[in-house]
């Protein structure tokens, strides 16, 4: 039964975290995703440690991020993705101190770098829909470079990451957001997203029952078959174009 969850929970960030990638991939912003999804474990690491709700806490912390973000405009003097790179860095740093500072610190972090996905349930299933289902809302929005525009975007972000990375983990968001999108990448622009979502959903498919079989990593293990699809996917479509 818990591998069915598992699936569940798969297969269900599969269906909004592709499409979210694909606007990151055409803003060229690729840092933002792996900026939010190790603020947010910043989040559940402060929770933790104050033996309080980590969702919550996530939810606060990436909420002043995504605001702190949204004032930075797109044509800032500064490098976006490396005032990102910069805010992951630190993020990361952060959260290793203060897990630091629990007893089993080294299971926590491997906990929020790759999820407990074994040990989802429904109320977290129904939580990570909830939240997909509104990101995908206010991705579909108009997001012009103004403050509210800029908001909306890294908000709807937020919003998927946030439920997600305690399923699965910091390490699968990022690979889902990126991966299927960057196998589907056509002329310089998004593809069709229902490959991106096709890729991820047999990935976790795969991923997790090979997990399963073998007694592995079960994020790792999606995250190790979403790249082999992608780079078949990839292989594929350019030798079409030959």
């Amino acid at each position: 039964m818990i591998l069915w969850f598992s699936l569940g929970a798969c297969l269900l960030v599969s269906l909004f975290l592709p499409v979210l990638g694909q606007q990151i991939l055409k803003r060229r912003v690729i840092f933002i995703d792996l900026a939010l999804a190790q603020v947010a474990a910043v989040g559940y690491a402060v929770g933790m440690a104050l033996d309080g709700n980590g969702m919550l806490y996530a939810a606060v912390i990436t909420a002043v991020v995504v605001v702190l973000l949204a004032l930075l405009p797109e044509q800032s003097d500064l490098p976006k993705e490396a005032v990102m790179g910069a805010l992951y860095a630190l993020a990361a740093s952060l959260g290793m101190m203060v897990l630091a500072m629990l007893p089993h610190a080294e299971g926590q972090m491997m906990e929020l770098l790759f999820g407990s996905v074994l040990g989802v349930n429904e109320s977290e299933l129904i939580i990570m829909a909830i939240a997909g289902a509104l990101a995908l809302l206010l991705s579909k929005q108009r997001h012009g470079d103004h403050f509210i525009g800029r908001m909306i975007f890294y908000g709807a972000l937020a919003i998927a990451v946030v439920p997600a990375i305690y399923a699965v983990g910091v390490i699968l968001v990022f690979a889902m957001l990126v991966m299927p999108g960057l196998a589907v990448w056509r002329n310089g622009d998004n593809g069709p997203a229902l490959y991106a979502m096709m890729i991820a959903a047999i990935a976790s498919t795969c991923g997790l029952f090979f997990s399963n079989q073998f007694d592995f990593p079960p994020s790792s293990a999606v995250v190790v078959f979403m790249a082999i699809l992608a780079l078949l996917w990839r292989g594929f479509w350019m030798f079409r174009r030959l």
